[in-house]
């Protein structure tokens, strides 16, 4: 009986004790103003209540969710983390400083250096102009002290399990360590709004970099706005980087895990070394085509070189990914180092060490070539056209290229159009990018060519017509009154020589024959201009938009820069106007001054045959090689009236400068071209 008594006592005791434990808990739960800066006490809660699953949390802004303090007088709540966050910080990545707490962000505009979205509740602060979130500071603090257990719950994603959809939504997401995109590796998504690689995530917390051996490079937040030393670009501003304070040196995270020395197939006799600073030589892999083949402008500073020869590769070139898949081939393409030059499959240029294969299609290419766009518009032409390996001869008899007139190799790749056998080359096609417009296979539809909205035709009504169906009375959309068509100026005009002077009312040249003219004022339009659409794409206009004609205004060509108020095509998006001889003209034109063909090259840089003039983009014959016409001397009228003569001169070319200096006659260059 003592013995049970003793025990009961005993209990009694015991929990005694436990509740004063419980009380001195809920005591310590009950926190006065004095710590949170509340004039009320606050009270600690292991699970929301139905009246506060919608409380914001007064320190990050967030939805309070979990344990959280809260006040039972007035909406003030808090999330426990955030509650029982120091207020002062010794943070691993910023031994400079230490990062204290503020109530609100110290100015207006404070942005959060980790995941850079706007502070608008309490922020760690340092004078170095370092502002984080609560949560942005802690999170780092928990990764440098390798207590992750906040991640334990998040599952790792894998980007290359992802849908092509996913993916596209990825490449716009970048990791908030090393600001490179999310698609390349694994990466964890939390809760609090920011993205991680899982590899960032494990990053030392020192390392020993080879190109600075005097100090181990800290982990630290990208402030000190130090260049990368690898790379030469300078931070963003926000993010890491491994840096050496007192010797200011820093590399980016990415730069920091290049090899510094590279043993390549396709430079077996001596090693690579990674060079820091900015190289003069250029690439041995991509400088054949530097306009087109080119490595990332990003890139070029990144260098490898061999210390015994001048062999050098970029970054790019140097570590290219061993395999690449791109939805516009159907196989994966390998990588193939090769020590000899190689032409490429899919644009017809040499290339050197750096190749890709498809083994089931025998394929050797460029890297950039995978992703060649598998159907582009350009303004030359009016269907889209599509990229093939090679063409069949007997399909493609002309295989001149219409951007240089220089012939297409069809057993390489090349873009055309089967229809019209219309073929350039891909360098051609792909030299500018504004020049070229990619467009989606779901878009093709059986209408390739794109339709005008409105009509066309400038010519409203056709009064009348000869025994041969030539329109001989006609209504113009541009004259109130009707025309009537003119073959011959003197027959039908009795003073034939006031007719001298007179000019077109489209193009603003001189009037020739055929052109109709109005009995009722002094309207005249070549037979030609009169023809012209209301609506048209120009080859030669980037844009790729339908023209509209306009009549009665004054206006400057965009291409021969002359004033006129004749007719005009004119692009309401780029607020352009061509005249109506320069929008005629087609990149292909048989001139009378010349026996070959002329051909249009935006690229060909050499002397005018007519005017002398060195100009770059001229009308060139390919046959002769030296008879080049510019714009401006294109304009000359074919026949012209003179003062000294009373029949009418035609233009011509022929080599007379040397006779004409012989007889002690001096004319221009000018001159020389436009007298027979």
């Amino acid at each position: 009986m003592h013995d049970f008594v003793s025990l009961t006592k005993y209990f009694k005791k015991f929990e005694n004790i436990k509740k004063k434990k419980v009380r001195e808990r809920e005591m310590d739960m009950e926190i006065g103003s004095q710590h949170f800066g509340h004039q009320h006490p606050v009270v600690f809660k292991d699970v929301l209540s139905d009246q506060t699953k919608e409380a914001i949390c007064l320190r990050c802004g967030e939805m309070v969710f979990g344990s959280s303090f809260s006040c039972m007088e007035c909406e003030f709540y808090l999330h426990k983390k955030c509650a029982e966050a120091p207020s002062k910080i010794d943070h691993p990545f910023h031994r400079n400083h230490p990062l204290v707490l503020l109530p609100e962000p110290s100015y207006k505009g404070c942005l959060c250096h980790f995941c850079g979205k706007t502070c608008e509740k309490s922020v760690y602060h340092c004078s170095c102009k370092l502002d984080f979130h609560i949560k942005c500071a802690l999170f780092p603090l928990n990764m440098a002290e390798k207590k992750l257990e906040e991640l334990k719950h998040i599952t790792i994603k894998v980007p290359l399990l992802f849908t092509e959809d996913d993916n596209k939504e990825l490449e716009k997401l970048d990791c908030f360590m090393c600001w490179e995109p999310l698609l390349e590796s694994m990466y964890f998504s939390l809760d609090c709004g920011f993205n991680l690689h899982k590899k960032c995530v494990e990053l030392p917390h020192e390392i020993k970099y080879p190109f600075h051996k005097r100090h181990p490079l800290i982990l630290q937040f990208n402030v000190d706005h130090f260049s990368c030393k690898i790379c030469l670009q300078k931070p963003s501003g926000k993010g890491f980087v491994y840096s050496c304070s007192p010797c200011r040196f820093a590399v980016h995270i990415k730069c920091a895990e290049f090899p510094p020395i590279l043993n390549l197939p396709c430079h077996r006799n001596h090693p690579l070394f990674l060079h820091v600073k900015r190289e003069g030589r250029s690439c041995h892999a991509c400088r054949e085509n530097p306009s087109f083949m080119t490595c990332e402008e990003t890139q070029q500073n990144k260098f490898y070189r061999c210390s015994s020869c001048t062999f050098g590769l970029h970054l790019e070139c140097a570590l290219p990914p061993l395999t690449i898949k791109e939805q516009i081939h159907k196989h994966p393409f390998s990588l193939f180092w090769r020590q000899v030059s190689f032409i490429c499959d899919a644009c017809g240029l040499e290339g050197k060490f750096v190749s890709y294969i498809c083994s089931t299609c025998n394929l050797l290419v460029h890297k950039k070539c995978i992703s060649l766009p598998p159907i582009i518009r350009i303004p030359r032409h009016k269907h889209p056209i599509f990229h093939k390996y090679f063409l069949q001869g007997h399909q493609f008899k002309d295989c001149d290229c219409r951007l240089c007139d220089c012939r297409v190799e069809i057993e390489y790749g090349s873009y055309s159009c089967f229809n019209c056998k219309f073929v350039v080359h891909v360098k051609c096609a792909l030299e500018k990018k504004g020049w070229y417009k990619e467009v989606d296979p779901k878009d093709i539809d059986r209408k390739l060519a794109i339709v005008p909205k409105m009509s066309t035709n400038p010519i409203d009504c056709v009064i009348e017509k000869n025994d041969d169906g030539e329109m001989t009375k006609i209504k113009h959309f541009s004259h109130k009154h009707n025309l009537i068509l003119s073959k011959n100026l003197i027959e039908e005009h009795c003073d034939g020589a006031s007719l001298m002077d007179k000019y077109c009312d489209g193009c603003v040249l001189p009037i020739s024959n055929p052109f109709y003219y109005c009995s009722e004022c002094d309207f005249l339009l070549h037979k030609s201009c009169a023809k012209s659409p209301k609506q048209e794409q120009l080859w030669f206009h980037i844009c790729q938009r339908f023209l509209i004609l306009l009549v009665g205004c004054i206006f400057r060509c965009d291409l021969c820069q002359s004033e006129s108020n004749g007719f005009s095509y004119m692009c309401k998006k780029c607020d352009v106007h061509y005249c109506l001889y320069c929008a005629t003209r087609n990149y292909r034109i048989k001139h009378q001054a010349h026996k070959h063909r002329l051909f249009f090259d935006r690229n060909h840089k050499g002397r005018c045959s007519a005017c002398n003039v060195s100009v770059r983009g001229l009308f060139k014959c390919k046959s002769c090689g030296a008879f080049n016409l510019h714009v401006d001397c294109l304009r000359l009228p074919l026949t012209a009236w003179h003062k000294c003569d009373e029949h009418r001169l035609a233009l011509t070319y022929k080599e007379l400068i040397l006779i004409v200096l012989s007889e002690g006659i001096h004319l221009s260059n000018q001159e020389a071209f436009t007298m027979n």
